[in-house]
């Protein structure tokens, strides 16, 4: 895994080696091992290494092809590439390195990118210059595992694996962008290209971007979700099992190339399980799970992880996390992230890594099965719920709402229902479920009810008083929006799952992971995330995935070939942190001293009476919801740290 980073001018300006190293320098994080460089004229391309295949100095990047005219640097990996290069030598091609890099790029100088981009198993995130043409081309890989930023204006295009590669650029303004802001106030995350800068975009996954001399670019889509119908697999469901096994034999397997130790993420849960009994009982790999835990018996999973672990026979790992370790890191949080970003469980994300970088330099995570699988406990409620809105006149369920919304008693009965659903201790997350159902219940249609399941912290409509200057709903136009996916005949499901898989998996999980890990110089691999899985699984019926209330159904009994039901089967929380109490306990401190009005005037994005407002109702009664407080904090801690200082 590596870091990339670069400028190509088209303004008559030379540019500036400097300047490239500043921006390597930034994200040297992600490739502690070597960097490279090459600048000639209005080109510069750097590179920072962590040494996975191919350990020795020929692995430097920039690489370029045999006849020297088309040069990469490259972040990812092709797990394939050993088969391709034996196709590319059949052709003629020589090679003089082992290195999939060298594979990618002698790929695209003889197959073209299109052709090269249909061959390529992996994650990737790559930039090619083509001296003959003089072209520059940005890719990134199909699911969007690997992230590629970019600034582009009519003098010169920067590129960077983080934003903070884009940052350390002198030529690159700092011109906040509230929508992006906005948009990671309500759902923890900025959605597709957006970012929190107005003069910085994300390349959207499964797509390249080509930039000419001239300046002119053309975006080019070569990957999308949108081409694989839902019901067009025409196998039964005990054929999908065997097909899915065989899937995920290669997908797996793959995922273990490396000339160094991989290890495995071990949440309890039924992915990374199944990872971990495909890995150990079908290919016979001996890789080693890793976990951490909470002292809090209702946010640990560590005992369950550790028991699936031994049930396999697979050496494995494990660490509680402490508040004030977890303070520690909310310190670097913005350090790690540098954009707001909402989810809590990039801390004991970071931590894990860290953990497990002490003892490999690769690590295997599960995500995607939920997205893929309709693994969601949400997903079956929310349809309920959409079917409820559907079946209730929209002017009785708006006066319901209301009417609960107002009534004295609100929060205490939600307070005492809480206690009562989840034992003898106060679980906020209770409250804030029944607040959103009381928002659904608002809702004009299901496609509603899809947008209103996305919101994390803030309303659409409370973004223009929280941040002064703003405009609009900050969710219109984006996949998010309510009209996306529900144009299509295949239900409310397939529509969470699609919407899932390319906005909160992709914007929120996958860059958590990424980021997470690369801090820690922890290559992270997604074995879930393979496309033909994706693939194979957005052509499945809705009903071999989800039926008589049981989720994953398919996932789940490939799984009980190797571990028993009864251990699937137990509810699983998901890799979160206790907030709500932290926030009120070890973390309040830090809360109030960052969002104290001089702090809040200073940076000038937010309103400092709807902070002090949100902080005395958090503080004051019970039942406030962490999230918004958090998001508040993380915004403000992000702007100090990011928009100001170098």
């Amino acid at each position: 895994m590596c870091g990339i980073a670069g400028e190509f001018r088209f303004d008559g300006r030379l540019v500036d080696a400097a300047h490239v190293v500043k921006m390597t320098d930034a994200i040297a994080h992600r490739g502690p091992d070597a960097e490279g460089l090459y600048c000639s004229g209005t080109i510069g391309l750097g590179h920072r290494r962590l040494s996975i295949i191919d350990l020795s100095e020929a692995g430097r990047q920039p690489i370029w092809n045999a006849a020297g005219s088309l040069a990469v640097v490259y972040n990812g990996e092709i797990y394939n590439y050993r088969e391709i290069r034996a196709q590319l030598q059949s052709e003629g091609r020589v090679f003089r390195t082992e290195t999939d890099t060298e594979v990618l790029v002698e790929a695209v100088d003889a197959w073209g990118i299109e052709k090269a981009l249909k061959q390529f198993i992996g994650m990737f995130a790559f930039v090619l210059w083509d001296e003959r043409e003089h072209r520059v081309t940005l890719c990134r890989d199909r699911i969007g595992i690997k992230p590629l930023y970019y600034s582009l204006n009519s003098s010169r295009l920067l590129f960077a694996s983080e934003l903070k590669g884009l940052l350390a650029n002198p030529d690159f303004i700092r011109k906040v962008n509230l929508r992006g802001i906005g948009q990671a106030m309500v759902t923890g995350y900025a959605i597709g290209t957006e970012t929190p800068f107005a003069d910085a975009l994300r390349l959207p996954a499964g797509h390249y971007l080509t930039v000419r001399a001239s300046g002119a670019s053309e975006l080019h889509r070569y990957w999308s979700l949108d081409e694989i119908e839902r019901g067009s697999y025409q196998g039964n469901f005990d054929e999908a099992v065997e097909e899915l096994l065989s899937i995920c034999e290669s997908a797996f397997g793959y995922r273990l190339v490396a000339d160094v130790p991989v290890g495995l993420f071990q949440s309890g849960g039924v992915d990374s399980s199944l990872v971990a009994a495909v890995l150990k009982k079908r290919i016979g790999a001996d890789v080693q799970s890793i976990t951490i835990g909470f002292s809090d018996k209702e946010y640990d999973e560590a005992p369950r992880a550790r028991a699936i672990a031994e049930s396999l026979g697979v050496r494995h790992l494990s660490h509680y996390v402490s508040p004030l370790e977890a303070q520690d890191i909310l310190a670097k949080f913005v350090e790690i992230f540098d954009e707001p970003f909402g989810d809590t469980s990039g801390i004991p994300t970071f931590i894990l890594s860290r953990l497990a970088r002490q003892n490999v330099k690769v690590a295997l995570s599960a995500d995607g099965g939920d997205e893929q699988f309709c693994g969601y406990e949400s997903y079956g409620s929310y349809a309920g719920r959409a079917a409820l809105v559907e079946g209730i006149p929209f002017t009785a369920r708006h006066l319901l709402a209301s009417v609960l919304r107002r009534l004295p008693l609100y929060r205490p009965l939600l307070y005492f229902k809480s206690i009562r659903e989840s034992g003898n201790s106060y679980a906020p997350q209770v409250t804030a479920r029944y607040e959103k159902m009381i928002r659904v219940l608002g809702s004009t249609s299901a496609a509603d009810v899809l947008q209103r399941m996305h919101e994390f912290a803030f309303q659409p409509e409370e973004i223009a008083a929280a941040l002064p200057g703003s405009q609009g709903d900050p969710i219109s136009g984006t996949k998010l929006a309510a009209s996306n996916f529900m144009r299509r005949d295949n239900g409310l499901l397939d529509a969470m799952m699609r919407t899932d898989f390319t906005t909160y998996l992709r914007d929120d999980i996958l860059v958590k992971v990424d980021r997470a890990s690369m801090a820690a110089s922890l290559e992270c691999r997604d074995p879930m995330l393979d496309h033909r899985i994706a693939e194979f699984a957005f052509r499945l019926p809705v009903d071999f995935l989800y039926s008589g209330g049981e989720h994953k159904k398919l996932l789940r009994t490939l799984a009980q070939r190797w571990i028993d039901r009864e251990v699937l089967d137990k509810p699983k929380r998901g890799f979160v942190i206790p907030l709500y109490y932290w926030l009120r306990g070890a973390w309040k401190p830090v809360a109030l001293d960052t969002l104290a009005p001089h702090r809040v005037i200073r940076t000038g994005l937010f309103d400092p009476k709807f902070v002090a407002d949100e902080l005395k109702r958090f503080y004051g009664q019970e039942g406030g919801r962490a999230e918004r407080i958090w998001m508040l904090l993380n915004v403000q801690m992000w702007a100090e740290r990011w928009m100001f200082s170098n």
